[in-house]
Formats: C-alpha cells, structure tokens, sequence
C-alpha cells in the first residue's frame, strides 16, 4: 500500500525542530486530527499519542507528498525504537478520512 499521507502532531510540524525533515520534499499540509490517547509519562520525554478508536480528537497536521516514501525512513530513524509507525484513519477538515501513517507510542 502506497500511503502519501503523515500525521504529525509533534516536533515534525511546520515550525517545530524537526519540520527540516519534512521540508525536504514537495508536499502540502492540512488540518486534520486522529483518534487516541495522550501519553505523557512515557520515558520519550516528550507527550506522545496511542492510537484508540474511541479516544480523543488528537489535533495536528496532515503532511501530504507523492514523494513520502522517499523520505519516511530518515524520519523513521529520527523518531527511533520509542516509537512505532502506524497506519490510521485521519481525519480532515473538509470532513474526509484519510489513511495516514503516524508515529505512536511502541
């Protein structure tokens, strides 16, 4: 499956310490939010979500780039073995789900 779409919640967002990661490649972002739990007593350091059908609305940014999958494994790198890759349902603000991959609590 080809997935063209990263949530980002975090310090991979426009203006975060990390955003350089994504600034490499062409891409357009969006509102958008998923569903999880917030954790914030993990050893990361630093909040990070679980992904829940049935939690909260997790605010964030929809990074959207037919040229992802060139860059998801530096990102992977960055994001280390804290945290995992997933596949879920994003949500726009357009009212559109989309399927996104996003870094969760491994």
């Amino acid at each position: 499956m080809n997935i063209n779409l990263l949530f980002t919640y975090g310090t991979l967002k426009p203006g975060e310490e990390a955003n350089y990661l994504l600034q490499k490649t062409k891409g357009s972002w969006l509102n958008a939010y998923v569903k999880g739990k917030w954790i914030t007593n993990s050893k990361i350091g630093y909040p990070v979500i679980k992904l829940d059908p049935n939690g909260e609305k997790i605010k964030g940014k929809l990074f959207n780039s037919n040229n992802l999958e060139s860059i998801i494994q530096s990102i992977d790198i960055y994001e280390g073995s804290e945290y995992k890759r997933s596949i879920t349902e994003a949500y726009v603000e357009d009212g559109s789900m989309q399927k996104a991959y996003v870094y969760e609590l491994a």
